[in-house]
């Protein structure tokens, strides 16, 4: 993982052209208004003088609870935890407490064996981040005891960091036959070449280490999904990945409850069991009811047909597919990911399409509307994606008519809501009819919700239980859940968050220290060198926005021979601010003139009372607080 450089260092910045300073207190402000210059529009990777901070403008700070970025923040860091020979170590870097990028470490001695490498996307106060992965920090520094990756399933959450983490770390990855595919792409796309890629299938049991690793059948919204069963010298820790109960999946593999009630009935010391439906009653529905749900929508629709859902979700795109091909239409698949999904698919063996029915969208107007389905991405708003500029007009192949039917076979994630709701009234503003919202029948659930859990529950009858795969009060829900049936003593159940050790004896548990883990933000090429300060440097730009004071310095005689001069950048609009910036003008021009009668030559010292005085004047004519950017010339 890359080391964070920059943040903290402060770089003079030396501007090439040179202006005499002129003469006279009373000449009018010289401020650029803004858009006068033209701005580049490649970000910077390194910060400069922005990295000498604006404490006084700002304003005391409440401390970070949040390790945002480790590798930035060591002072935070927990000291390393003292690695017991005769004890099991869990310890999860992402996935509790949150849904997404999802990793645990399993650790017995000298052998370390990693579950799942996922991302999570950014939220929205995260500007300019592409993807979050998990802080790694623990796993480099112990490299030369990793054995191997276990990944339980192809979801983006569980395995989008693992490029990243086989570039440190470089160890065999074990994964059922469609996973591989949907890694082997992505390794190919990070140019990283792994160490070794192992298909394995539901029912293989192999050593790593001193662990036995098993692979169980389990049903989700994605094909070859399994759960982890680890027998180590201390008991059997079951992972039961993402799962919920399909009586009626279907690719007609069922969950192999035989197995889990065999470890059962053999003990279990440890279930770490999904929690992202513990506050929905009764049992998901399987997803077999979506086909019907979706044929109804095709054959109902005069026009074409757009379906938009999650691309890895290969079960729904075999139902569309079975639609089209009752309904005699051809398929368009758009998006990349979604052609990904459905070239791997197929060539794995996991989508069946008869020949010659998925046509490119160069071919679309040989046929009637009534004879296209297209299946495109974007069933979350994202503002890239195919539905989203259909939506808007900004697509290049596809433009939405009032005779199209669209059918969004997804409900939002939370925090989507706006979007999603966006892109439908977008649709509707066309004239498309738009299929959405659960009433329709057009999708379910992956994950399991109360009902499912029991079920698991009753199966494994752990000693001890590991809420995982949930925000906060998913995993208390799903604790108390377990109290509530009997299986476990509340003493037993072991709620915690990332970092945090899990440590286990024959016959104890409990939590012990911690080690690093947070959040490591990647922006384009960069892994982990944004940090706390960078995004909220970006988040006072965007709501605060910047003035800029340039101005030549002779150093010898410390007098200032050129400027200052401002330039304001998403603060206010200068011709409607001529008043207030020539006031700021005189006061800037007067803490100037006081730092040469007082003979201050010290750059920092100048641009500290720079930004002190601007500041304040602002705050008060405006209660808001520009990013003040003092930059000097040596002459």
């Amino acid at each position: 993982m890359a080391t964070p450089t920059g943040e903290a260092t402060q770089q003079r910045q030396r501007p090439t052209t040179r202006t005499r300073r002129t003469t006279g207190q009373n000449r009018r402000p010289s401020v650029k208004a803004e858009g006068e210059q033209r701005e580049r529009t490649q970000r910077p990777r390194v910060q400069g003088e922005g990295g000498e901070r604006r404490q006084a403008n700002r304003g005391p700070r409440r401390p970070q609870r949040t390790h945002t970025n480790t590798n930035i923040e060591k002072h935070e860091q927990a000291p390393r935890p003292h690695v017991r020979k005769d004890k099991l170590q869990i310890i999860p870097l992402g996935g509790l407490g949150e849904i997404g990028k999802n990793m645990t470490i399993f650790q017995y001695g000298d052998d370390i064996v990693v579950l799942d490498a996922g991302l999570a996307f950014p939220e929205n106060d995260m500007l300019g981040v592409d993807i979050v992965i998990p802080d790694m920090t623990y796993l480099i520094e112990n490299k030369d005891k990793v054995r191997a990756v276990v990944i339980t399933h192809g979801h983006e959450d569980h395995i989008g960091s693992l490029a990243y983490l086989l570039k440190e770390v470089n160890v065999p990855v074990y994964a059922t036959n469609l996973v591989c595919g949907l890694i082997e792409g992505k390794l190919k796309e990070h140019h990283v070449k792994a160490k070794k890629l192992q298909i394995v299938k539901a029912g293989d049991e192999f050593k790593v280490g001193c662990f036995k690793v098993g692979f169980i059948q389990t049903n989700h919204s994605i094909p070859d999904a399994c759960a982890i069963f680890l027998e180590t010298p201390v008991g059997t820790v079951v992972h039961t990945g993402d799962f919920k109960v399909d009586q009626t999946p279907v690719d007609g593999k069922l969950m192999d409850v035989h197995k889990f009630a065999e470890l059962g009935n053999k003990g279990v010391l440890a279930l770490m069991s999904d929690s992202t439906n513990v506050e929905k009653p009764g049992f998901t529905p399987s997803e077999s009811t979506v086909g019907p749900a979706i044929m109804r929508a095709v054959a109902e629709a005069t026009g074409r047909v757009i379906l938009a859902t999650f691309a890895s979700n290969v079960s729904r795109l075999q139902q569309a597919i079975d639609a089209a091909v009752a309904t005699k239409r051809k398929v368009v698949v758009l998006g990349r990911s979604m052609v990904n999904v459905t070239e791997i698919a197929q060539e794995r063996g996991y989508l069946t399409v008869p020949e010659g029915m998925i046509i490119g969208d160069d071919e679309m107007n040989r046929y009637r509307a009534d004879e296209i389905m297209i299946l495109t991405t974007g069933s979350q708003g994202e503002p890239m994606a195919g539905l989203s500029r259909m939506s808007t007009n900004n697509h290049r192949t596809v433009e939405i008519t009032p005779n199209d039917t669209v059918i969004i076979s997804a409900t939002p994630i939370p925090g989507n809501e706006a979007a999603v709701g966006r892109t439908i009234d977008n649709l509707l503003r066309q004239g498309a009819h738009v299929v959405y919202g659960k009433d329709r029948g057009i999708h379910v659930s992956g994950h399991g919700s109360q009902e499912d859990l029991k079920t698991m529950l009753n199966l494994v009858r752990p000693k001890f239980f590991i809420p995982v795969h949930g925000e906060y009060r998913m995993l208390k829900k799903h604790g108390e859940l377990a109290v509530s049936m009997g299986i476990v003593k509340p003493s037993n159940v072991l709620v915690g968050d990332n970092g945090q050790i899990f440590e286990f004896t024959t016959r104890t548990g409990r939590l012990a220290g911690r080690v690093p883990a947070g959040k490591v933000f990647v922006d384009g090429l960069g892994v982990g060198d944004v940090g706390n300060i960078v995004i909220r440097d970006r988040q006072q730009l965007a709501q605060e926005g910047m003035v800029v004071v340039v101005m030549a310095m002779d150093r010898a005689s410390g007098t200032i021979v050129a400027g200052p001069d401002m330039l304001s950048r998403g603060f206010v609009y200068v011709r409607d601010a001529e008043e207030l910036l020539s006031e700021a003008q005189r006061r800037l021009d007067a803490t100037i003139e006081k730092c040469e009668i007082e003979r201050i030559k010290d750059w920092t010292t100048i641009k500290t009372m720079v930004r002190d005085t601007l500041g304040k004047f602002f705050y008060e004519k405006t209660r808001r607080r520009p990013m003040i950017l003092p930059i000097i010339q040596d002459v």
